[in-house]
């Protein structure tokens, strides 16, 4: 009954500021753009004591974090085959 009830809920409520598809374009755009900013913003700074010879080549900290976050979504989607517990878990 309770779990109805919030289901229901769930599907009459206008959508937040964060779920209009509008939004979530303008989120994206803006998001795509301050990282552009910010690979170009790399052409007018020098790492004055780079830890290793990769660190000095164009868009390091851009490319490093984007493979880092690659990484960690599939090393999270193997921990969760091994750890996760099926979706209906909690409402049997």
């Amino acid at each position: 009954m309770n779990a109805s009830k919030h289901k229901s809920k769930r599907v009459t409520d206008p959508p937040s500021w964060f779920e209009q598809p509008r939004n979530i374009n303008a989120m994206i755009a803006g998001l795509v753009i301050v990282c552009g900013l910010l690979v170009v913003a790399d052409l007018f700074y020098t790492n004055p004591h780079p830890h290793f010879d990769l660190e000095t080549s164009f868009g390091f900290q851009a490319w490093f974090g984007f493979v880092s976050f690659v990484v960690i979504v599939f090393l999270g989607r193997i921990l969760r085959m091994i750890v996760g517990r099926k979706e209906d878990y909690y409402d049997r």
